[in-house]
């Protein structure tokens, strides 16, 4: 045995002096020494670099966080879905003002209309001088804008004055008076006519822009916010929009215009009427949508399905619907639709569902809820369609609300959760399937005030 490991070492040694010798880079005082290879442990900290950069298979498992908004615009009734455009004459504060023509224009070049032509000052140096000795002096009277000005050719206005004369030819002394003291007297009107039209001037000027400055605030304040504005603010991936309209014959505007102004696409389905309904705004392709009609086919209410691709996450059903708004047993019919139109398939329900969780209210605050349904008229409240949904594992957003609530969005007492439409009460909601691979963040949900652009707060997770 002994040997036999001998005989092999004594091979390996000589294939290793047949070996050409090994180039070497540099001068002669180059360092003998042997070369160095370090060998690092692969320990934790490494272990996580490599998986945050680990090409496109690290990138698939990585999550994808998507911000997803509801919203019914209310028909754009109570504001318009894109800000409207602004005006050449807008000086940037909501009014508009009159800009004179420009310095070298044809009518800034255009001379004043007057009633008495001003001697230019050429044919004034080369006119005759009188008999004494000075030549006369003239007056231009201009009447832009119904306004008589003195003509300023010198730093004095000058009227028309006859000279005096030492004896005949021209008249006597009292004529000469005569003249001065009429044309004094038109002078001195003219004067106080000007100094009582420059006061109505500002007068005038100071009441126009008090009415300026008050139909600009008005102004602002109608139009303070869009439709676009708002969404913007809440910076949704995607959007299920309800109470929608998009005219066919304008381009589908103005969802079309809102969908531009926030730079998304969008699907439409008609729901109640024509050119009214649900729509979906991505800031990613629709891959596929289709509209389902709920209960059967008289109920004119829809679901609307939209398959979104998005980057690194791959596909998404969102599924945008509004459901009805009295009859709580059709809303379970049309419930029921939409859990066989999903049939098991993953998705994100959002919209209206105009059904309570009775979990949010105390009894105090159903009681009331109740009382004041009586007082409108509308039927009782009742919680079935929501406890359906639970009870088929369905996730609501709402329990992941953060503990802070926008100050601007109340919720009354004895309720848990803040309320989505005008009578305070959640109706709007977001909801992941059961067993679905979304998973909501943990403080990410949150009712934003519409600010006046509907009678519904937008519901965002």
């Amino acid at each position: 045995m002994a040997s036999t490991v001998k005989r092999a070492f004594r091979c390996l040694l000589d294939g290793l002096r047949s070996l050409p010798p090994r180039r070497r880079v540099g001068g002669p005082g180059r360092s003998k020494a042997p070369r160095v290879v370090v060998i690092r442990r692969f320990n934790s900290k490494d272990r996580r670099r490599a998986s945050t950069s680990g090409g496109p298979a690290a990138a698939a498992t990585a999550p994808v966080t998507i911000r997803v908004a509801t919203f019914n615009a209310a028909m754009f009734s109570m504001a318009p879905a894109v800000p409207p455009p602004a005006h050449d004459d807008d000086d940037g504060e909501g009014c508009s003002s009159w800009r004179g023509p420009a310095s070298g224009s044809a009518l800034a070049r255009r001379p004043k209309r007057g009633i008495l032509k001003g001697q230019s000052s050429a044919s004034a140096s080369a006119a005759p001088a009188s008999p004494d000795g000075e030549r006369r002096r003239h007056v231009c009277i201009s009447l832009p804008d119904d306004e008589i000005t003195p003509h300023r050719s010198s730093a004095s206005a000058r009227m028309v004055t006859r000279p005096a004369t030492n004896g005949g030819g021209g008249g006597s002394g009292s004529g000469s008076g005569r003249w001065k003291s009429v044309f004094g007297a038109v002078w001195e009107h003219q004067q106080h006519y000007q100094q009582r039209r420059q006061k109505q001037r500002q007068k005038q000027k100071q009441k126009q822009e008090q009415e300026q400055a008050t139909t600009s605030r008005s102004a602002s304040a109608a139009r303070r916010r869009s439709v676009a504005e708002v969404l913007r603010e809440v910076g949704a991936d995607m959007v299920a929009l309800q109470n929608v309209r998009a005219e066919e014959g304008r381009g589908m505007r103005p969802l079309s215009e809102l969908a531009e102004g926030l730079g998304m696409r969008f699907v439409f389905a008609e729901s109640w009427a024509p050119e009214y309904g649900n729509a979906v705004l991505s800031r990613w392709p629709i891959k596929r949508w289709k509209a389902h009609r709920l209960a059967d086919h008289s109920d004119f209410r829809n679901v609307l399905r939209a398959t979104i691709d998005v980057p690194g996450a791959g596909e998404v059903s969102f599924y945008c619907t509004h459901l009805d708004h009295l009859d709580e047993s059709l809303r379970m019919k049309q419930v029921n639709s939409i859990l066989r139109f999903a049939d098991g398939r993953h998705h994100i329900l959002a919209g209206g569902l105009n059904a309570l969780d009775a979990t949010d209210y105390s009894a105090d605050r159903w009681a009331a809820i109740a009382k004041y349904h009586e007082q409108i008229g509308k039927p009782a409240p009742k919680a079935e369609v929501m406890r359906h949904l639970k009870a088929k594992r369905y996730v609501d957003a709402k329990d992941f609300a953060a503990g802070v609530c926008e100050a601007l969005v109340v919720a009354p007492n004895g309720q848990d959760a803040q309320g989505t439409c005008k009578y305070g009460t959640r109706v709007d909601y977001i909801l992941a399937s059961p067993n679905s691979p979304y998973r909501f963040v943990p403080g990410s949900y949150a009712v934003v005030p519409s600010r006046g652009t509907s009678d519904h707060h937008i519901v965002m997770v």
